[in-house]
């Protein structure tokens, strides 16, 4: 049991200062609501260091079902400590755990070696934070809400799709994310999301795609997926996320066309690399740094390894440097992977051909991560300098891969 706290903080530390750069009011009375929280953190820092280091003597091979039931009860003391981010990590932490133990050949050893990363990275942060004598409130940055707080923007937001993604989540849960430019804004990516259950409907995400973003937006995810908008009395989270509500009005706005990608853009791979090295500090708010823009100069062929369950294509850029295009072969991954055999023209054998390949793209915009001592990136979106048709009548510059079948689209001839 971890001593109790004085009721009156201390002056931050100086190397953990505040979210907001200013310590508590001194001798300002923290409620009990608020101590009682303090304590139980705490306590949980304490019981989460021993787990994690009890995963690491034991290692896998010693892994059973009671290593998957504690992070289950440490995953709910998290969430009773308000360690929000911490919990959510856990629960990550238990599916991978969960994987291993059922021989899934989705489970990746680097995947559950970054998570216990994070965790630990996440509880050191939140600790000193704690240490220093800040508030729940103070903390927040690094323990995250169990439920956003959205803030209204009275100026216009004008914003341009970079890319969407479809995703199943280990929730059971189907959706879409599209990810947006904020004009005048360099650097900031906002991020929409329409998700639904998958007991009733399915685990396909391109299910979604025309279906409307929001019940209060008169748009499909594909319209916003495709054309830029102006959002009016939008509210937008701490986390870049924008809340579709029912007092928000919705307009199209100009294009802005490649200027949309110039703040996230990388010319060579090292230099990806270099962003994502600094980004890494911060696992918290470091995850837009991962969302980037390449044009590479080759594209190498596309390559199924079944025994690790995963395609791969080798990018290279103007210096001869290698990047893996690296997609795990799941079921809601079945289109994007179709998608890069179509786009680059190498189908696997017996795989039916679907009309003449629209070629390499001319750009990409994926996540970008760095694992197995390579550097990798998982496509969302394929960029083309001319115009896509799609169904002889509409004109785009973007394929969406894990959500439009690049099959019904055709290069202009214009």
């Amino acid at each position: 049991m971890a001593a109790k706290r004085s009721t009156k903080p201390t002056e931050p530390a100086a190397e953990a200062p505040p979210a907001d750069g200013n310590a508590p009011a001194e001798g300002a009375e923290l409620n009990k609501a608020e101590r009682a929280k303090l304590e139980r953190m705490g306590e949980a820092f304490e019981k989460i260091d021993r787990l994690l280091f009890r995963l690491a003597q034991q290692g896998l091979q010693r892994m059973s079902r009671s290593s998957s039931d504690e992070l289950k009860a440490l995953e709910q003391l998290a969430h009773n400590a308000a360690l929000i981010t911490v919990e959510r990590q856990i629960e990550t932490l238990a599916t991978h755990v969960q994987r291993y133990l059922d021989k899934d050949p989705l489970f990746r050893i680097e995947d559950y070696m970054a998570t216990i990363n994070k965790v630990w990275l996440l509880t050191s942060m939140a600790r000193k934070r704690h240490a220093a004598g800040q508030t729940p409130d103070q903390m927040i940055d690094v323990i995250g809400e169990a439920r956003r707080s959205y803030v209204d923007l009275e100026a216009p937001l004008v914003v341009q799709p970079l890319g969407a993604s479809g995703w199943v989540s280990d929730t059971d849960f189907v959706g879409i994310t599209v990810y947006f430019f904020v004009k005048d804004r360099p650097g900031v990516i906002y991020q929409a999301s329409n998700c639904k259950p998958c007991a009733y409907f399915g685990r396909d995400p391109q299910r979604l795609l025309h279906e409307h973003i929001s019940e209060y937006v008169p748009y499909s995810i594909f319209d916003m997926a495709h054309g830029a908008y102006e959002f009016r009395h939008a509210k937008v989270s701490s986390d870049g996320r924008m809340s579709l509500h029912k007092g928000m009005f919705v307009v199209k706005a100009p294009y802005q066309g490649a200027r949309a990608y110039q703040s996230i853009a990388v010319r060579n791979w090292v230099e990806l690399v270099d962003r994502l090295r600094s980004s890494e500090l911060h696992p918290v708010g470091g995850a837009e740094a991962a969302l980037v823009y390449v044009e590479p100069s080759l594209y190498g062929d596309l390559k199924i390894d079944d025994k690790n369950a995963r395609a791969t294509v080798e990018l290279m850029d103007d210096k001869a440097s290698v990047m893996h295009v690296e997609v795990p072969l799941r079921a809601e991954n079945n289109l994007l992977i179709n998608n890069l055999e179509h786009l680059l023209g190498k189908p696997r054998a017996g795989a039916k051909k679907k009309g003449p390949p629209l070629g390499a793209p001319s750009a990409l915009f994926g996540r970008a991560t760095v694992s197995e001592g390579r550097l990798k990136l998982f496509p969302m979106t394929a960029l083309y300098d001319g115009a896509l048709v799609y169904r002889h009548d509409r004109r785009v510059n973007e394929l969406h891969l894990t959500l439009e079948d690049a099959s019904s689209y055709s290069l202009s001839e214009g």
